[in-house]
């Protein structure tokens, strides 16, 4: 299944995606990206959409391969692995020109979940038939992948301990935050205190953003989660900051509409130049005015670097435990995304031919 988005060529959906630099905005792309993904994979369930609902259960991944340009742009996607009632679609998005050898910009690892719209119950979806040798290598990617999740989540750290490189780490942090805490105004420039290093949002959830069940769109709440992080790191560069990655994220509860959406981004993990790139966490929690709740929704992880030759990158220093096992995290899922634009390369041309 395939979209277009006529950016060079119809000036009205350029007006709609155009961000304040000239350039493509990037959080309303992952919304139509979010869509996509939905639509496939309803199609592939063959049913009618009164009979179900395809909802976005998670984000495995999305990488920037390449700046997104003012050009007609093709976005495609197709089921590549399937359980009882989830599927993954994977989603490529590339230049039109020279089709079907345009540029590769994005990939997109999206995971669907099919759900009763009556009862909210989950549905078993088709079986995937593989008929080739590209759609086995995909499946056979997608297993992988599986695997490297339940790894990660088996060793949490919410679940198991710090390694010992991570309680070295730790100790380390605490030396130099002990060392600096009461110095007041004689720090390093060259680090921050982490503490300092928030951003918060908040949004009041509309009727234009919800889908069947009057809940918001996952693509919504990834427009809004991106666009703070991107906020948040061009002021910790003090320069304009350059997407790289979002990491693994599950919508563990609905967004209602007429709730108050607040949103929290912190840098999480910095180590400073020579290296330009940073971990930023944005934590999504649903308020409830009449019950006087806050719950968590989701946490989005975002990978970001600076290209200007003319700064140098801080550090982010954390004062308390929980900040360390912050920065812990952080550095778990900058590691992760350095591994995964790794294991990206290697795919890129294959993936490129589909």
């Amino acid at each position: 299944m395939e979209e277009f988005l006529p950016f060079e060529s119809n000036p009205e959906v350029l007006e709609e995606h155009i961000d304040p630099h000239g350039g493509i905005r990037l959080g309303k792309v992952f919304e139509v990206l979010d869509l996509l993904a939905a639509n496939i994979g309803v199609r592939h369930c063959a049913i009618s959409e009164t009979h179900l609902s395809v909802v976005t259960a998670s984000i495995d991944r999305i990488d920037l391969i390449k700046p997104v340009p003012v050009s007609d742009i093709r976005i495609s996607g197709h089921v590549t692995h399937v359980g009882y009632s989830s599927m993954e679609v994977v989603i490529k998005m590339e230049t039109k020109h020279d089709i079907p050898s345009g540029d590769l910009l994005i990939i997109a690892r999206f995971i669907m979940v099919a759900i009763d719209p009556f009862s909210g119950r989950k549905m078993k979806v088709n079986p995937l038939q593989l008929e080739n040798e590209n759609q086995k290598k995909l499946f056979q990617i997608s297993e992988d992948q599986k695997a490297r999740k339940s790894a990660s989540a088996a060793a949490a750290l919410t679940k198991l301990p710090p390694t010992e490189d991570e309680k070295l780490l730790i100790h380390d942090l605490y030396l130099e935050h002990s060392k600096y805490i009461n110095q007041k105004g004689k720090v390093p420039q060259n680090f921050v205190w982490m503490d300092e290093t928030t951003l918060e949002s908040f949004t009041y959830m509309q009727p234009q953003n919800r889908n069947k069940y009057n809940t918001i769109f996952g693509g919504y709440l990834l427009r809004l989660a991106y666009e703070l992080a991107m906020s948040n790191a061009s002021l910790f560069f003090k320069s304009q900051a350059t997407f790289l990655s979002l990491d693994e994220v599950s919508f563990k509860k609905s967004v209602p509409v007429g709730s108050i959406l607040g949103m929290h981004s912190q840098v999480v993990y910095a180590p400073g130049s020579p290296c330009n790139s940073i971990q930023i966490a944005v934590t999504a929690d649903v308020l409830d005015i009449k019950k006087e709740k806050r719950e968590t929704a989701n946490v989005f992880y975002l990978t970001f670097k600076c290209d200007n030759p003319a700064i140098s990158v801080r550090r982010v220093i954390p004062k308390t435990y929980n900040e360390s096992m912050k920065y812990a995290e952080g550095r778990r899922r900058h590691q992760r995304s350095l591994e995964e634009t790794t294991t990206t390369d290697k795919r890129i041309k294959f993936i490129a031919k589909l």
